[in-house]
């Protein structure tokens, strides 16, 4: 076999295991969009916990909690991320109680159908949540 021939069956041999790598990439983790909805929900996990946080900073600073995201918009040193990133719809918080609060999103997959762990690695059972709205009730440290 020549040089030549050597260099082509290589070339033909390394550009089937990408197509192979890539096709086994897209069987496992499912297509570019499938990863876009599922970072999204993460995107949006993200922001409620920060969100959580920040009511939580809110109540403790004034002993009560806000009146809406709005409130700790304009609160400083406070980022608040006040909408949904991939469609700009308002995340929802309602007041429950004088120390109790709702916060609310509209997700895009269900985690427990997916063929991994979307968390990262962990799985925060605190934001567990399906595909659709979804709302977690969260309580605020009472102040003695």
């Amino acid at each position: 076999m020549t040089a030549n021939r050597r260099s082509m069956v290589f070339g033909v041999f390394a550009t089937a295991v990408v197509v192979a790598a890539l096709i086994a990439a897209m069987f496992v983790l499912g297509p570019p969009s499938a990863q876009r909805r599922r970072k999204m929900d993460e995107v949006r996990v993200q922001d409620l916990s920060s969100l959580e946080m920040t009511v939580n900073g809110y109540f403790k600073l004034h002993g009560a909690l806000p009146a809406g995201l709005d409130v700790l918009a304009k609160e400083p040193g406070y980022r608040v991320a006040r909408q949904d990133p991939d469609t700009g719809k308002p995340y929802e918080y309602q007041i429950l109680s004088a120390d109790s609060y709702r916060l609310c999103a509209d997700f895009a997959v269900d985690p427990s159908t997916e063929p991994y762990n979307s968390f990262g690695g962990y799985t925060d059972v605190a934001w567990a949540h399906g595909r659709g709205h979804r709302c977690f009730d969260r309580k605020t440290d009472k102040i003695k």
